[in-house]
């Protein structure tokens, strides 16, 4: 038998066929009117078979829902049928010309019957990894939502305020300093109107206290040049909607600084963190990224090619006849090519393997970009190898030609968790 699952904001059409296509049954299961459909569906199996209902394997489109989850902690085979290809097979199909919930319940089930074999089943990672995958992903939206605050503020201080954006030219306006100075003078006439002790009250309680007072001189001879003024109407409605934003950018300053300690503390407390941690230039943030996307369950990946094939940073062959086109693979886990670029990115600076291979790929030709993919390959692959193995990173190993052994060097193994 094999079943299917159709989610909706609502409820849940789930239908059951046997193996020569035969339709069993269907159930609606609503949400508003149980607290554990989990348990409705298992019952709903149950008594279609009720010696060997716990084989029965599901297909269900989204496999984040909060079912699935619920499905797979108790040891239930589900199985991910993407998208694009349920839609292409409800395309194909001549049973029903009307679309429905039902029917789509029994096209996945349906689905599952004929391609058992390919379609991927999905397996969840422990619950410590779902928790830092989930702070990872927080952070990451945290800091888009930072740096896009940040460019509305530098915009909305170029439209009256030039000074401002030039004032801090090393440490920006995200930081805690030039955010105080602006609270404290929001418009080109309040600014040039505070003294040295007022800049240097600001300073201060922005937690400064090495040469206040040269800094707080600094700004306000900054801030008191000759500069082009708009209306004093015009130049306070500008101070008040920058005064909005400031505030809205020291919420978010603070979100992410807090999600990055969380992410921190999780990553350091899981088994395989130190194996993450041992490659140079990786710390808890890449690491947590790099190990909340991965998970614990390798078995999800055959080989280090396919956890490269995951990430996207192997290229896709494109071939029909005589055309052969070699392309980037666009459907990938973003978030794990990123995590991967940006630990490429560190490993030139703390790796010396790295940043040889680095420097010889720009020496042939190779632009950036290829050079840093290329690289997250090898971190893949290595890391994929260190976490099967239980092994820490080895220099040697992860780049031989850069750094061929001498002899004598052995591979610290740790324990599996």
């Amino acid at each position: 038998m094999f079943a299917g699952v159709d989610w909706a904001d609502g409820w849940l059409d789930c239908a059951v066929v046997r193996r020569d296509g035969r339709r069993l049954g269907h159930v609606r299961i609503v949400y508003e009117d149980t607290s554990d459909p989990v348990s409705d569906y298992l019952a709903f199996l149950r008594a279609h078979n009720r010696t060997r209902w716990r084989t029965i394997p599901t297909a269900i489109e989204d496999p984040h829902l909060l079912f699935v989850e619920g499905l797979a902690d108790r040891g239930m085979p589900v199985v991910h049928v993407d998208a694009t290809l349920a839609a292409r097979a409800r395309k194909a199909a001549t049973l029903d010309s009307i679309k429905s919930d039902r029917a789509d319940a029994y096209l996945l089930a349906d689905m599952l019957r004929t391609g058992a074999g390919s379609l991927p089943r999905i397996v969840l990672p422990s619950p410590q990894i779902r928790g830092l995958k989930v702070v990872a992903h927080a952070y990451t939206h945290a800091v888009s939502a930072r740096a896009r605050l940040m460019h509305q503020l530098r915009a909305v201080l170029s439209a009256y305020f030039r000074a401002a954006v030039t004032a801090w030219p090393k440490l920006g306006l995200r930081h805690p300093q030039a955010r105080a100075v602006l609270t404290a003078a929001p418009s080109p006439r309040r600014a040039a109107a505070l003294d040295r002790a007022a800049y240097a009250r600001a300073l201060e309680a922005a937690g400064r206290w090495r040469t206040v007072d040269d800094e707080a001189h600094r700004l306000r001879l900054h801030f008191r040049r000759p500069a082009l003024l708009t209306h004093p109407d015009v130049e306070e409605a500008r101070a008040l909607e920058m005064l909005s934003l400031l505030g809205a950018l020291t919420a978010a300053c603070e979100r992410a600084a807090a999600l990055k300690a969380e992410l921190a503390l999780r990553f350091r407390a899981h088994p395989w963190a130190r194996t993450v941690a041992s490659f140079p230039g990786i710390g808890d943030v890449v690491g947590g990224q790099l190990l909340g996307e991965i998970g614990d369950r390798l078995e999800r990946f055959a080989s280090a090619r396919a956890l490269c094939a995951y990430a996207g940073v192997v290229p896709v062959t494109w071939a029909s006849g005589t055309f052969s086109r070699v392309a980037m693979r666009r459907s990938a886990n973003q978030l794990l090519r990123s995590a991967l670029f940006q630990a490429a990115f560190c490993m030139t600076s703390h790796s010396p393997g790295a940043k040889a291979y680095y420097r010889t790929r720009r020496e042939r030709g190779a632009d950036h970009a290829t050079t840093i993919r290329n690289m997250g390959v090898r971190i893949a692959s290595s890391l994929y190898h260190c976490l099967r193995h239980g092994v820490l990173y080895d220099e040697a190993a992860a780049w031989p030609r850069q750094h061929p052994r001498t002899g004598g060097e052995a591979q610290v193994r740790l324990p599996l968790p």
